[in-house]
């Protein structure tokens, strides 16, 4: 007898076709309609209907422009990867829109605020109609417009001293999106608690910043100063921001996250990328973490 792990495999395999990258080279491929014409008639998920393909070597067409820059195996491990969104503003929400397109399986979505007018101008989730909603829920819903695949847990509160561990408990990696100081280290201490690699991002006006915090790290205290003494309000409270550095920041945090997850390298540990988009300067600061193997 079949197991049902074996038929979804032959329909994959029957469902899939040849189709030409822009170079010119032949792949496999599983359109959106065959994947869900599977998942209907298999009562299975997408999630396990795109692993098993991408175990086959068949690509989910939907990751076929990923290809070149992303093999299967690479995709893959972005599959099975679970990462937090902390904060799902400005920053937040253009990080969920990316990981989600690019395939990352299970996302933890963070945040007890709800959309106001204010957000309309750079928060890619936030929307006349999102008005008075709750972000997390919203995050949600766009994760499952966009890719049925990526399965979310949605928290419709602040991380806190309290609730910390048990939001990061089992996560991968965490994105910090956050927007006060003061909640940073919060966070930090917590991906400390739970030995899991922190990516920081941070805006204000035109400009903004992204390192990657490991557990040994000394970590936000090289960026902001003695936890103790910090100043509570991040730039963006007195500088406001521009759609197009929420955007920019959001993506270089993404691409850290696929340095770690997928290629298992990250290239900004010790090391501060500022990125200014009003005067187009770039710079990586030198941070002095004892060493990369600690």
């Amino acid at each position: 007898m079949k197991t049902p792990n074996n038929q979804i495999i032959e329909q994959i395999e029957a469902a899939a076709g040849i189709s030409h990258r822009p170079d010119g080279s032949t792949y496999r491929f599983l359109s959106h309609e065959a994947e869900c014409a599977i998942v209907h008639g298999g009562a299975v998920s997408h999630h396990k209907v795109q692993h098993a393909a991408l175990m086959a070597e068949i690509v989910p067409e939907r990751y076929a422009r990923n290809q070149r820059q992303l093999s299967t195996a690479d995709q893959l491990r972005l599959l099975g990867a679970g990462v937090a969104v902390v904060g799902l503003g400005g920053l937040g929400g253009a990080v969920v829109e990316v990981l989600a397109r690019i395939g990352v399986g299970h996302l933890t979505l963070i945040d007890g605020d709800h959309f106001a007018d204010s957000n309309l101008n750079r928060q890619l989730l936030s929307s006349p109609a999102a008005l008075g909603q709750n972000k997390a829920e919203v995050a949600a819903r766009r994760v499952a417009e966009l890719n049925p695949a990526v399965l979310t847990a949605t928290h419709t509160i602040m991380l806190t001293e309290d609730n910390r561990q048990g939001l990061l408990t089992g996560v991968d990696v965490v994105m910090d999106c956050l927007d006060s100081i003061g909640d940073r280290f919060v966070l930090e201490k917590g991906c400390r608690q739970c030995s899991v690699p922190l990516i920081s991002a941070a805006i204000g006006g035109c400009a903004g910043q992204v390192t990657t915090i490991m557990a040994s790290d000394p970590g936000l205290r090289l960026i902001y100063g003695d936890p103790q003494r910090r100043l509570h309000q991040g730039a963006e409270r007195t500088m406001g921001t521009l759609p197009f550095a929420a955007m920019g920041i959001a993506s270089a945090a993404c691409g850290e996250l696929v340095n770690i997850v997928a290629w298992g390298s990250p290239r900004l540990r010790g090391r501060l990328l500022v990125i200014d988009y009003g005067g187009f300067d770039a710079d990586v600061i030198e941070l002095a973490i004892a060493s990369p193997n600690n």
